[in-house]
């Protein structure tokens, strides 16, 4: 079996099984506290052998999204308490699973607090002549993209591609390992975010504004004292279109369909 899996996915079957269960759990069809059924039933259940079956448990182990008590059994955790970002990386690697709605408000919201700090730290010793060349020139692409003509999906996604990298400028520009690890785990979050926000946004009034803005730290008509709570509160507003989005049209994350029986009948 294994080897016919692998004609079809990078994955193993122990990467599936555990594909499987974070997404139930993240879902929660497995909510904490929770106790798995014993290995043999589970791995019938599944239609797995046992030795898969528990590879795949000592992965949610080491993630902390279950725990093994001697005479007790596998029970699930709170992953909000106790699961770290290889938790949120596992999840935007199971394409079966649509992460639903509340899960990309928390990362909207969070990066609008992230971000305007990356700005401080971007231009608060000085804003050097390297640093406003990246900048000006994402921004001129953009522009470019839009002088093209109509915003076709496609112009869309060259768009979004941009705003990633100016992001990621932000982001990872001054070296900071936490920081990194967190852009890191949630580039396809971020990724998919900021390809929504571009349909709720005018697209040219941001990008102009940022442009602006950096003229004006440049110049010294924004001190860069100032920089964290007028970008912060830039952000906030310009972002509030999509947060309502998300709030009238609230999705519950759910799986698609199973990424370990979809893997198997392919492989039957």
């Amino acid at each position: 079996m294994k080897a016919n899996i692998g004609l079809f996915m990078d994955k193993t079957l122990p990467d599936l099984i555990a594909d499987e269960l974070i997404a139930r759990i993240y879902i929660g069809e497995f909510k904490a506290g929770h106790r798995l059924p014993a290995e043999r039933g589970f791995a019938e259940t599944l239609g797995v052998d046992r030795t898969s079956l528990r590879m795949a448990l000592r992965t949610l182990n080491r993630m902390r999204l279950v725990q093994s008590v001697r005479g007790s059994g596998i029970t699930v955790m709170d992953y909000r308490k106790t699961a770290g970002l290889d938790f949120l990386v596992a999840l935007f690697d199971i394409p079966q699973l649509e992460l639903g709605t509340k899960i990309k408000l928390e990362g909207l919201e969070a990066f609008n607090g992230i971000v305007p700090g990356m700005l401080y730290e971007l231009v608060k010793d000085s804003f050097d002549a390297s640093i406003a060349v990246t900048v000006r020139d994402i921004l001129q692409s953009q522009l470019q993209i839009l002088d093209e003509g109509e915003l076709t999906e496609e112009r869309l996604d060259r768009l979004a591609i941009y705003q990633m990298t100016l992001q990621d400028f932000l982001l990872y520009h001054k070296g900071s390992s936490i920081v990194g690890l967190m852009a890191n785990s949630s580039s396809a979050l971020r990724a998919g975010v900021i390809r929504e926000l571009l349909e709720h946004i005018n697209i040219r009034e941001h990008v102009e504004f940022n442009q602006q803005m950096f003229i004006n730290i440049g110049n010294g008509d924004l001190p860069v004292k100032e920089v964290v709570s007028y970008y912060h509160h830039y952000s906030e507003e310009y972002t509030q279109p999509l947060v309502e989005h998300y709030k009238k049209n609230p999705l519950q994350p759910r799986l698609l369909s199973s990424p370990l029986k979809s893997t198997l009948a392919k492989c039957s």
